[in-house]
């Protein structure tokens, strides 16, 4: 059965953190007029059958007949409440934000990823010019907001790009985000994958040297003890070769102080507290929450390590960190603009993943 080869392949993508990490990223199988797509918030290595939600694919293609509110809260509250009412009965769970999206693309299977190395290209400069040098063939899409308005984007150049070329893309790569692909057979796409990421990795100047460091104990120590106490929540922490680059100073630590993705923000918050050496961390703390109305996940004490409040957060700001390395082959980083980074913050969407994610 198709769906036992979906699973499969999902647990694959879901546990090489080459692919991508956490709940992030999406799959889903077409048959017989019923699309099964990865429910918000699940996560791709652990998934189950139940884990997919069917959805009727005639019901959500007459999705693109409403008109929708222009307010960003009111349009989406609208949409999500039409795409619930497209599964099929007995369907519990809800669909990822993205469902819109794999619907409307006409192959079998369809495999959302975020490879730090393809971010490398989505998250820089020149992402764009060098999506059409090494990928001519891809569709490219610029920062636009997630949901229904990526996913119209997306519906509208395909048809341009159809009715110019006659073809339909294969591999579409977002700005700040990740890369679809689709196919008839998961063989296929799995060997486009391999292709897009070999590509990208001969184009790299450097690659980013996660070697062990051996951060200061008593310094760790003392952090450790005094964000537990904090937080209430269990400490994790970090220093390597690429790391200790970063932490010299707040200017060389620019490259990684903000969101290059929604899944970085979601799971390691939209911008890691940066504390001056010999400086107070709870003080430092404390005004960060003061300033942006929550406790920071990732915490950065300059010439000394990286602190995450519980481990969730960590694995995304190292890969905050490989992306921003990988960019530098791509004319160096660029992060979301802060009007999208207040987007996803307060998008209930989003929210509701990471609220999925805690538990």
């Amino acid at each position: 059965m198709s769906i036992e080869k979906l699973l499969s392949e999902s647990h694959r993508y879901g546990s090489d953190e080459g692919f991508v990490l956490l709940g992030g990223g999406n799959t889903s199988y077409k048959k017989d007029g019923v699309l099964y797509v990865k429910a918000s918030g699940m996560e791709l290595a652990t998934i189950k059958a139940k884990g997919f939600v069917r959805m009727d694919l005639a019901s959500m293609e007459s999705i693109w007949e409403n008109t929708y509110s222009t307010d960003d809260d009111e349009r989406e509250e609208e949409v999500l409440k039409d795409m619930m009412a497209c599964r099929l009965e007995g369907e519990t769970a809800r669909p990822s934000v993205e469902a819109l999206l794999h619907a409307l693309l006409p192959f079998t299977y369809v495999v959302h990823l975020h490879p730090a190395l393809v971010n490398g290209i989505t998250c820089s400069v020149e992402g764009e010019s060098s999506s059409a040098r090494l990928f001519p063939e891809a569709l490219w899409i610029e920062l636009v907001k997630p949901g229904f308005i990526l996913a119209k984007i997306v519906r509208e150049r395909l048809a341009l790009l159809q009715e110019k070329t006659g073809k339909i893309a294969n591999v579409i790569f977002l700005q700040n985000h990740g890369v679809f692909v689709g196919e008839e057979s998961l063989e296929e796409i799995s060997t486009l994958y391999d292709t897009i990421l070999r590509t990208i990795e001969e184009q790299l100047v450097r690659k980013p040297d996660f070697t062990p460091l051996i951060m200061d104990e008593k310094k760790r120590t003392a952090i450790a003890s005094t964000l537990e106490k904090l937080t209430g929540k269990k400490i994790a922490s970090v220093l390597n070769q690429e790391i200790a680059r970063y932490l010299v100073s707040e200017k060389a630590f620019a490259p990684v102080a903000s969101s290059f993705t929604p899944d970085h923000i979601v799971y390691s918050g939209f911008k890691p507290l940066w504390v001056d050496e010999g400086a107070s961390v709870e003080a430092a703390f404390g005004e960060y929450e003061k300033l942006y109305g929550n406790e920071p996940k990732i915490i950065c004490v300059q010439n000394t390590g990286v602190f995450s409040v519980g481990e969730k957060p960590l694995p995304l700001f190292l890969d905050t960190v490989s992306v921003s390395v990988y960019s530098e082959s791509f004319g160096g980083p660029q992060f979301m603009d802060e009007a999208m980074i207040d987007f996803i913050r307060n998008w209930e969407v989003e929210k509701y993943r990471s609220s999925v994610s805690m538990n």
